[in-house]
């Protein structure tokens, strides 16, 4: 194997790796995943997104945690999820919740036997496609029509070699059209791309940051939007109990506009803005991790979206029989040149 055949293989087996781990927890049952069908937890998940809710020991959830529970209607096949207010033990753990987006907390409560899980992760929109997929229209235009023009193909090829002398022929054609490709990377241009597509990005976010930094919240405090992107923040208060007592301790706010939120007096806490243009969830732990990650990740991601847009530029395919022919025309080309040049003299 050469280098190019073991580094493709090890990026299969990488990619392989990964798929395998991410599918284990489904198919032992130690995590599920759920469409968002009604928007009581919005902004943090969206009606049509999926979320991953992972088994956990109960005793471990604390408030502020986002919990998966039965419906407490009792209707089969249907669950909530809503953030942890309060938990308190009895008999067997009992959890206060409330959805983000609802003014007043549920007006029941969960106990640990309805409790399904932990909810861990947000894939956006992608609950849609199951949708999508009844749609007559969009069902025949995504599967019937290109399913079609590939049996109408299969069965060209078939009538055209099904006699043996016209089979001959096409393969004798294809033989002398035959050309070997090969795939290259453009180095350069590949660098060049991605700085350009990093500094622009860089500059449209950092263009639509609001405040940052450590302040001390008031009862009222009034958080501006000057950007021309919607824009997400979060508070973070020093002591984490107080996170739920900030009325509302993140949120979206629309381009040109502003929000006010209710905090208990001189709350010390640290504020972090960033443009809405990844999923609130994602902001929300990669915040947990590093004030500073979201940037660094909204900039990544759109600028690796955007370079590999721009595939065409800088991986190209190429091919030797093309090449030969190039410099055919070329050779070509140059005796003309000489030719003309010899009758003008």
């Amino acid at each position: 194997m050469n280098k190019k055949e073991v580094l493709q293989a090890a990026i299969v087996l990488i990619i392989a790796i990964f798929l395998f781990k991410a599918l284990i927890p489904f198919i032992t049952g130690s995590e599920k995943a759920f469409i968002v069908l009604s928007g009581s937890m919005t902004p943090l998940m969206l009606p049509g997104d999926i979320i991953v809710v992972k088994s956990v020991d109960l005793n471990d959830l604390t408030v502020g945690d986002i919990l998966t529970f039965q419906d407490p209607g009792g209707k089969p096949n249907t669950y909530v999820t809503h953030r942890i207010i309060t938990l308190k033990e009895d008999k067997e753990l009992i959890f206060k919740t409330k959805g983000d987006a609802n003014n007043a907390e549920d007006n029941f409560n969960v106990t640990a036997s309805k409790a399904v899980g932990q909810m861990v992760f947000v894939i956006p929109f992608v609950g849609y496609l199951p949708k999508i997929a009844k749609n007559k229209n969009i069902f025949f235009l995504m599967v019937i029509l290109p399913a079609s023009l590939i049996v109408i193909g299969e069965i060209w090829n078939i009538i055209l070699y099904s006699s043996p002398q016209h089979a001959r022929k096409i393969e004798r054609k294809r033989k002398k059209t035959t050309t070997k490709a090969f795939y290259e990377v453009k180095g350069k241009k590949l660098t060049a791309l991605i700085l350009i597509n990093g500094l622009i990005f860089t500059g449209i976010i950092t263009q639509n940051l609001g405040e940052n930094g450590p302040v001390i919240l008031n009862k009222e405090n009034n958080i501006e939007n000057s950007g021309f992107l919607s824009m997400i923040y979060v508070f973070t208060p020093d002591d984490p109990k107080q996170t739920l007592s900030i009325d509302h301790w993140y949120g979206v706010i629309p381009q040109n506009n502003e929000t006010q939120v209710i905090a208990p007096e001189n709350t010390p806490a640290k504020l972090n803005t960033v443009p809405y243009i990844l999923p609130v969830f994602w902001i929300l732990e990669l915040t947990k991790i590093n004030p500073y990650l979201p940037v660094a990740a909204e900039i990544v991601v759109y600028a690796s979206i955007f370079t590999l847009i721009l595939l065409p530029i800088w991986y190209r395919k190429s091919t030797i029989g093309g090449r030969r022919k190039r410099i055919r025309f070329y050779r070509m080309f140059a005796q003309w040149k000489r030719t003309f040049r010899f009758v003008n003299l």
